[in-house]
């Protein structure tokens, strides 16, 4: 485990979210995709390596993090902008009785279907 141990913290950090990619994968049965993911995984983690190695640091950890701090700022713009409304509409949910009619108002066990009506 040497390997592992000479790595620099953001390949290390890398290898433990690809260890958790591929378990997940694995778990899933995915085995094309546990092979690529696998193969180009420990790439980037001996590219990131390489980056610590000449001193660039800072550049390893930047492509670490940018995923993160990309979603994380496109997410609350999106929250922020209420941009969900703004794609959905107006929304409404319902709660009926699709086999209740106007007299029939009681029913046994109920019901819980939801009837999402636009407006």
């Amino acid at each position: 485990m040497r390997f592992i141990e000479d790595l620099c913290p953001p390949a290390l950090l890398y290898l433990i979210f690809l260890v958790v990619q591929i378990g997940l994968d694995a778990s899933l049965g995915l085995w094309a995709t546990l092979a690529v993911k696998s193969i180009f995984g420990l790439a980037v983690v001996l590219l990131l390596d390489m980056l610590c190695g000449i001193e660039l640091g800072v550049v390893s950890w930047f492509l670490v993090a940018a995923p993160f701090l990309i979603t994380a700022l496109g997410t609350s713009i999106a929250i922020g902008t209420q941009f969900d409304a703004h794609v959905l509409g107006t929304v409404t949910e319902k709660f009926y009785d699709p086999s209740a009619s106007k007299t029939d108002v009681e029913r046994e066990g109920g019901s819980n279907d939801i009837a999402r009506v636009t407006q």
